[in-house]
């Protein structure tokens, strides 16, 4: 099987799987098993990540290689007397996108479907008709006439809820990617695909392999792998909005399209959390002579005028203080039950880790 297929199977399989934001342990159970046999050691640390080590033939320091394994969703709150799910938003999702979908709910005892309910449209108001519905107006509608029926069937607070969106293939030739949780199920099929093509003599010092927890609600949690293995370099992958898209200007505001490769992001900021964090000149400059060497497109951009961070900011600040870079997978539709990507992208995105993993790089700056 080729490099396109098996990321695209990896895909499949890690975006069937429901983890959303402190709830990552079936992901990392499926990284776990996938990678075992292909790296030095393995450990899931107590708060769910998944810490790997490839050990290099050649000498060097320890480089972070990492993307996260929680999604954007929903967590049931409270059942009605009735059996009707009341339920809070986890991360960004974009709720306007849920009224009236089919969902999934992830019980004690197996994932079963549900709906999440929308007032008649005979009974809108044209008040309502303006307004999207809010989490708090919504429901889930599981087909069960008590609290007690629904708590047979595994259900309770903190169950998991995510939009019924499988991995779909589209456009001529299949090779655009339809699905919910791209972001970053995506990139963590990267690194496992990666893991599998380095060998011990591609590699100078030693790769730490993270597979993280809860960036999409605190973008703090790899502090702990960072303080327990003190790598002095990381390479964060994970996903950017596109602006190839009619309802946004893409010159101005976002000038990232699908089928033009991974974008290489110059620098990051939140201003709201008082978070910011720029790739560091001599990662940037292995990232673009990887690509180069691959033979594939890249894009670059600075991202500071938006609601997007990545691990990267936190990491910067982990370990002794890292030097870090960001290579995001570009994708329309983002925290959507329809995120899409596309095959070209994902595969130069690979293409450019490895390459980048194969370079010895001197991060000194004086």
């Amino acid at each position: 099987m080729n490099m396109k297929e098996r990321l695209r199977k990896r895909v499949s399989e890690l975006t069937a799987l429901i983890g959303i934001s402190g709830y990552e342990w079936d992901v990392a159970k499926y990284i776990y098993e996938a990678i075992k046999d292909d790296v030095d050691s393995i450990e899931q640390l107590p708060n769910g990540t998944v810490v790997a080590l490839k050990k290099g033939v050649h000498p060097g320091p320890r480089t972070l290689l990492t993307a996260h394994m929680d999604e954007v969703g929903y967590e049931v709150k409270s059942i009605s007397s009735s059996g009707f799910l009341y339920f809070d938003q986890i991360g960004g999702a974009t709720i306007a996108c849920l009224p009236g979908r089919r969902v999934l709910v992830k019980t004690d005892h197996g994932v079963i479907p549900g709906v999440v309910g929308v007032r008649a449209g005979h009974m809108l108001t044209p008040e309502q008709l303006a307004k999207p519905q809010t989490v708090n107006q919504s429901y889930v509608d599981i087909f069960v006439s008590s609290r007690e029926e629904a708590e047979a069937l595994g259900v309770h607070t903190g169950t998991q809820v995510v939009p019924d969106s499988p991995c779909t293939s589209m456009g001529p030739d299949g090779d655009y990617v339809c699905t919910r949780a791209a972001d970053d199920r995506a990139l963590c099929a990267v690194i496992i695909e990666t893991v599998k093509e380095l060998k011990s003599e591609d590699i100078h010092g030693e790769l730490v392999i993270v597979f993280n927890v809860l960036e999409e609600t605190t973008i703090k949690a790899i502090y702990a792998p960072a303080a327990k293995y003190k790598p002095t370099r990381g390479l964060f992958l994970d996903t950017i909005p596109c602006g190839d898209v009619p309802d946004c200007n893409f010159e101005k505001e976002l000038p990232v399209a699908l089928k033009k490769g991974p974008v290489i992001l110059r620098s990051q900021m939140i201003f709201s959390m008082a978070m910011r964090t720029s790739s560091h000149p001599k990662l940037v400059k292995a990232l673009q002579e990887a690509a180069e060497e691959a033979h594939v497109p890249h894009q670059e951009f600075a991202f500071n005028g938006a609601g997007y961070i990545t691990d990267a900011v936190s990491g910067v600040y982990a370990a002794e203080g890292m030097a870090v870079a960001t290579l995001a997978l570009p994708r329309r539709y983002s925290h959507s039950p329809v995120e899409v990507f596309h095959m070209d992208d994902i595969c130069a995105t690979q293409a450019v880790v490895e390459g980048f993993l194969k370079k010895d790089i001197d991060i000194n700056m004086l």
